[in-house]
């Protein structure tokens, strides 16, 4: 072994022995080895936030140029965060909200807004719990609700399936205005207005029944329970006077995607059915039956 006086007469023979003895090669790589996964890790969450296709969930939080659906044409990327736009599309307009909304408010929870003359906004994901919400918030606002405006992703299928209940009991109509986005279970909604319209050019679509990432189960009792709740929708949609071929586009549409109604399937489905109401509808309680 080299004395103290040794190494610093002879700096360079030290080092070159240190460097011998791969311990500076060793540090070399672990720290080239810590930049590369840093920096893929960037990559991948930026590619992620990015991609238009994906597992639901997964997409852009920017809004997605995309051009509008035509019949024959009409399977777009689903966008569970935020919204598609384009060129000739405008911002919806949605009572008690001045002004556009923020897209990304769109992968927010669910947001109800009172408006004037008896319209309301109901604007974001539905999460779960959103049903209660609405309930707390149609019973501070009884009979005062004539029409709720959906702007929504879509989001949890109970709770829609549960709005949809609670909006036909109260007797509100509900409306996607132009140019808004209702997606994915947000159509459950929507069918539950005792009056349901869509605006021009506004993008009303479904897809599968999916299960999010933490679910744990085998892809046996995955399937059985997808097929259990399609059942239910179904049966939901006659209830609500709503052609139940509606689910059927569902269920042939892979989660990471939408089918986009046209505005003539729209109507031949039954999802919009009449004007608005002249006077505000009456409070109908739940049956007991």
């Amino acid at each position: 072994m080299d004395e103290p006086n040794d190494v610093a007469k002879r700096p360079l023979t030290a080092l070159v022995r240190f460097v011998s003895d791969g311990r500076i090669l060793k540090y070399i790589f672990l720290a080239m080895l810590a930049m590369t996964v840093a920096t893929v890790g960037i990559d991948l969450r930026e590619m992620v936030a990015a991609a238009p296709d994906g597992i639901p969930g997964s997409q852009r939080v920017e809004p997605a140029p995309m051009d509008l659906p035509r019949f024959g044409d009409q399977t777009r990327t689903y966008l569970p965060k935020t919204m598609p736009v384009g060129p000739s599309r405008r911002a919806p307009r949605l009572p008690g909200i001045n002004g556009p909304v923020d897209t990304m408010v769109m992968g927010d929870p669910m947001q109800f807004y009172k408006g004037t003359d008896g319209d309301y906004s109901a604007v974001g994901t539905i999460t779960n719990g959103t049903a209660e919400r609405l309930q707390d918030f149609v019973d501070e606002n009884e009979k005062q609700i004539g029409r709720l405006f959906l702007h929504s992703p879509g989001g949890s299928v109970a709770d829609a399936l549960a709005m949809s209940r609670i909006i036909r009991e109260a007797g509100i109509s509900t409306v996607v205005p132009a140019n808004a986005y209702c997606a994915s279970s947000c159509p459950l909604v929507l069918a539950g207005g005792l009056y349901r319209n869509s605006g021009a050019d506004a993008w009303v679509g479904v897809h599968q029944v999916y299960s999010t990432g933490d679910a744990i189960g085998t892809l046996q009792r995955g399937m059985a329970e997808a097929q259990t709740i399609s059942a239910v929708c179904q049966n939901h949609l006659e209830d609500m006077g709503v052609d139940p071929k509606l689910w059927v586009y569902a269920m042939q549409t892979p989660p990471a995607n939408l089918f986009i109604l046209t505005e003539k399937q729209i109507l031949d489905l039954r999802l919009a059915n009449g004007p608005r109401p002249t006077t505000l509808p009456i409070w109908r309680p739940a049956s007991s039956g």
